[in-house]
C-alpha cells in the first residue's frame, strides 16, 4: 500500500532548508509523521526570475554562514538572510537546493519516502487556472499508479488560491477518497482537516450574465490586513457589511465601519478557531438565515486564515453565494466561481489608509496651509543646487545640536557660520542665508531653522511630486503629515510624521527625503512605518539628496517595501517610473 502526499512547496519551507527556520517547515514537518511513502511537490517557477541569481559569491557566502557556530549564524544580518531567500525562491536552482535537502533530511531521520518535485511555471503568484492545471497533473500523475494507495493533498504550503484548489479537487472527486490535512502551528504536525462531503456539488451551466456591482450584503473575512477588506467596501454598493473575525481583530472591525461608504452599515461575527473550516462555515451560514429569502451575498476571501477561506468557500458552492479575492498587486478583483477579473476600484484618498489602520491625521499636509512654501520655491531650488555646501553645514556640531521643541510656533533663534556661508535666524523671525558668499533673500517664515534642517528637501520633492498628480498617476498629494491614534486630540503629541504622503490607488506611499546622510535606522523606520500605517502593500520611496553607498545601499536594495532613489536621480520622471512599474506585494 502507498501513501501519496500531495503539495506545494512554500517560502518557509525554503527558509528551513537555507537553516533560516527554527523548525522544519510544513513539509518535512508532515513527512517526520512517517504516514507518506511518496510525496508529489509542486514548484512554483516564476519565469521572469534571473535564473542564476544565486551566484557563486552568494553561494559561498551562505554556505559559510550555515558551517558556522550557531553564536555566528544568529548575527546575519536579517538582510542578508532574505537576500538568499529572494535570489533562490521560485527558481530552478532553489527547486534543486530544497529537493537535495528535503532527501537529505529524510535519510537522516531514517525515512523511506519517495520524493517527486515538478516544477510549474505561473504567470503570477495567484494565476488560478495554471495553478489548478498544476493540481490536476499532479493528481493524474499519482492515480496512474496501478498500485493500492491513499491520496492527501496538503493545503498550508503556498497561496490561499493553491489551497482551495486542493481542496476543490477533493470534494470534486469523492470517488478517490482524496484526504485533505493543514497545519496552523509549525512545531506541531499536521492535522486533518474534515472538510464536509459536499462542499461541491457538480458543475452546472448557467447563462453567461454580467457581474452585479451591488449586492444586498457583503460577507468580509478579516485577519491582520484591513486594507483589502475595505477596497470590497468600496468595490460593490451593499447595505450591510459583515466581518467575521476572532476577538483578537475586533479593534479592526472598530476602524472599518467607522471608514464604511455613506448609507450602509456593519456588523461584527466572532468566531472561536480560524483554523476550522466548519467554524467559518457556520458562521456564514447563521448570517444567512437572519437575512431575507433570495438575497443577493457575496464573500470577500481575500482576508483570514487560508482555514477560514476553505470555511467560507464551502458556503460559497453550498449556498450559492459570490466568492471573490482581491489580487492586490495586479489591480484585479478575481471571481472564484468562473475565474472573471475586474479592475477593483480602491481607495483615492490619504486619510483612508491612516483610517483603516486605526489612525487619524492631525495636520492636514496640505502645500498651501503654509503660504511661506510657495514663497520661498525659489530659494529651494537654489538650495538644491547647492546641497553640497550644506552638507558641510550638516557636520558642523552646532547644527547637530540645534532642535525645534514640540509644539512651538516659531523655531528658535540660531546663527551657523561654515565657510563662505552664513545662516541665522532672529526671534523676531528675521531670517539671513548667504551661500558660498552670495546673498539669498529669505521671506519671512516661522520654520527657517526646519527648513534649512531639510524641509527645504521635502518641498524640493514635494513639487515633482505634484508633476507626477497632476498627470492623474497618483491622488491625494500632502505634505509634512502628522498622525494619531484614532482617539487622540488634534493637540497632541504625534505617533507618526511623514515628508510625504499620496495615494495610487492601490496602496499608500510614504516618502521619506533625507537631506544629509542615509543611516540605518532611517531605513528602518520607513519600513516599520508602512507596515504600522498602510499594511503588506504599502510601498516606501527614500530620497536622498546625497548619493547612497556602501551598507545602506545594499540594505535598501534588498528591502520588499522599498525603493531609493539617490541624487544622480532626483527627477519627476524617475519617481514616476518607480510608482507606476511597483511590483512588490
Amino acid at each position: 500500500m502507498k501513501h501519496y502526499l500531495l503539495t506545494w512547496y512554500g517560502t518557509t519551507d525554503m527558509r528551513a532548508a537555507l537553516g533560516l527556520e527554527p523548525t522544519d517547515g510544513p513539509i518535512l514537518s508532515a513527512l517526520k509523521t512517517r504516514n507518506y511513502t511518496d510525496v508529489v511537490i509542486l514548484a512554483y517557477t516564476n519565469p521572469d526570475k534571473a535564473p542564476d541569481g544565486f551566484t557563486d559569491e552568494i553561494r559561498t557566502e551562505w554556505e559559510h554562514w550555515r558551517a558556522a557556530d550557531l553564536e555566528t549564524r544568529l548575527r546575519v544580518p536579517r538582510d542578508r538572510a532574505q537576500r538568499w531567500v529572494d535570489v533562490l525562491m521560485n527558481t530552478d536552482r532553489g527547486h534543486e537546493l530544497f529537493a537535495c535537502w528535503l532527501k537529505t533530511e529524510l535519510a537522516k531521520n531514517g525515512i523511506a519516502c519517495n520524493v517527486q518535485l515538478i516544477p510549474w511555471k505561473l504567470a503570477h503568484l495567484n494565476d488560478a487556472r495554471s495553478i489548478c492545471d498544476a493540481a490536476v497533473s499532479a493528481v493524474n500523475r499519482v492515480l496512474a499508479d496501478r498500485s493500492e494507495k491513499t491520496i492527501t493533498t496538503y493545503i498550508s504550503p503556498g497561496t490561499p488560491v493553491m489551497a482551495y484548489t486542493w481542496a476543490l479537487i477533493a470534494r470534486a472527486h469523492p470517488q478517490h477518497k482524496i484526504a485533505v490535512i493543514a497545519s496552523s502551528e509549525p512545531r506541531l504536525p499536521p492535522e486533518t482537516v474534515d472538510l464536509p462531503r459536499d462542499f461541491l456539488t457538480p458543475f452546472v451551466a448557467e447563462p453567461e450574465r454580467a457581474k452585479t456591482d451591488e449586492y444586498d450584503a457583503i460577507i468580509h473575512l478579516l485577519g491582520r490586513e484591513r486594507i483589502p477588506i475595505y477596497f470590497g467596501m468600496l468595490q460593490f454598493r451593499a447595505a450591510l457589511h459583515i466581518f467575521i473575525t476572532t476577538d483578537g481583530y475586533r479593534d479592526a472591525a472598530e476602524a472599518l465601519s467607522r471608514c464604511r461608504p455613506p448609507a450602509c452599515r456593519c456588523s461584527t461575527v466572532i468566531i472561536p478557531d480560524p483554523f476550522t473550516p466548519a467554524a467559518t462555515q457556520r458562521a456564514i451560514e447563521r448570517q444567512i438565515s437572519r437575512l431575507p429569502g433570495g438575497a443577493r451575498l457575496a464573500v470577500n476571501l481575500t482576508g483570514g486564515t487560508k482555514l477560514m477561506f476553505a470555511g467560507a468557500l464551502a458556503a460559497c458552492w453550498e449556498r450559492g453565494l459570490e466568492p471573490f479575492y482581491f489580487e492586490i498587486n495586479k489591480h484585479n478583483v478575481i471571481f472564484i466561481r468562473d475565474g472573471m477579473t475586474i479592475p477593483f476600484v480602491g481607495a483615492r484618498s490619504v486619510a483612508d489608509y491612516f483610517a483603516v489602520n486605526g489612525f487619524r491625521m492631525l495636520t492636514n499636509g496640505r502645500w498651501e496651509e503654509r503660504p511661506c512654501r510657495a514663497a520661498r520655491l525659489d530659494v529651494t531650488k537654489k538650495l538644491w543646487m547647492a546641497r553640497r555646501t550644506l552638507g558641510q553645514l550638516y557636520r558642523k556640531p552646532t547644527f547637530r545640536s540645534y532642535q525645534v521643541p514640540w509644539g512651538g510656533n516659531c523655531d528658535p533663534p540660531f546663527v551657523w557660520e561654515w565657510g563662505k556661508s552664513r545662516a541665522s535666524f532672529t526671534a523676531e523671525g528675521n531670517a539671513e542665508l548667504v551661500l558660498d558668499g552670495d546673498a539669498i533673500p529669505i521671506p519671512r517664515c516661522n520654520d527657517y531653522g526646519r527648513y534649512l534642517s531639510g524641509g527645504w528637501f521635502e518641498e524640493y520633492v514635494f513639487k515633482l511630486l505634484r508633476e507626477i498628480e497632476v498627470k492623474g498617476v497618483i491622488h491625494d498629494l500632502r505634505i509634512g503629515i502628522e498622525v494619531g491614534y484614532w482617539q487622540q486630540q488634534s493637540d497632541g503629541r504625534p505617533c507618526g510624521e511623514f515628508d510625504c504622503a499620496f495615494t495610487d490607488g492601490r496602496r499608500l506611499w510614504l516618502v521619506e527625503c533625507k537631506a544629509g546622510g542615509i543611516k540605518q535606522e532611517h531605513i528602518q523606520k520607513l519600513e516599520n512605518n508602512l507596515r504600522t500605517y498602510g499594511g503588506t502593500a504599502a510601498a516606501g520611496i527614500l530620497v536622498s539628496a546625497f548619493p547612497i553607498v556602501g551598507a545602506h545601499a545594499k540594505r535598501v536594495s534588498s528591502s520588499m517595501s522599498i525603493c531609493s532613489v539617490a541624487d544622480k536621480e532626483v527627477r519627476a520622471e524617475v519617481l514616476e517610473r518607480i510608482i507606476t512599474t511597483w511590483e512588490h506585494v
